[in-house]
């Protein structure tokens, strides 16, 4: 069986918003410019990078999601 990471679930939910990453980035307030990398950073399952809990919240709320859909 296989077990879902956290970034799969997040990257599920960006796709199903129906939102592309820059979309999704503007609604979570960063500048047009860096929304899609901030975005792409955020659900790059190869990525070291750990999100602040208030980047976390900002994206569960952009995709329209419960935080806890999302872990």
């Amino acid at each position: 069986m296989k077990t879902t990471t956290i970034r799969e679930k997040w990257r599920r939910a960006a796709e199903d918003s129906g939102m592309s990453q820059e979309e999704i980035g503007l609604r979570m307030g960063f500048a047009k410019g860096g929304a899609r990398q901030a975005v792409s950073r955020l659900l790059n399952p190869d990525s070291d990078h750990d999100p602040r809990l208030s980047t976390f919240l900002l994206f569960a709320k952009a995709v329209n999601k419960s935080p806890k859909d999302l872990l």
